[in-house]
């Protein structure tokens, strides 16, 4: 019962750094990119004009919070379920 108590605390804090992730990482772009950076910059998460956007975000969000979904998927499921996944 202790296991899955911690499973599951572990699988939120996964699930609550997605939902950081995204206006993190545009904080940190920010606080990195030198002025002229920030002058020349369109995208409110710092990826050029280029790039997809969905929600104001850039892929590289997107990624990062999906990364951290996925992992909170993992850790909540049950052991037997990974042991017959590898």
């Amino acid at each position: 019962m202790r296991a899955e108590s911690i499973r599951i605390n572990v699988a939120s804090a996964f699930v609550a750094a997605a939902a950081v992730w995204p206006p993190a990482l545009c904080v940190v772009t920010e606080a990195m990119a030198t002025p002229l950076q920030r002058a020349m910059r369109d995208a409110w998460c710092g990826a050029g004009p280029q790039a997809l956007e969905f929600l104001g975000h850039c892929p590289a969000c997107w990624s990062g919070a999906a990364a951290f979904l996925l992992a909170a998927a993992m850790v909540a499921s049950s052991p037997r379920r990974l042991r017959a996944a590898t």
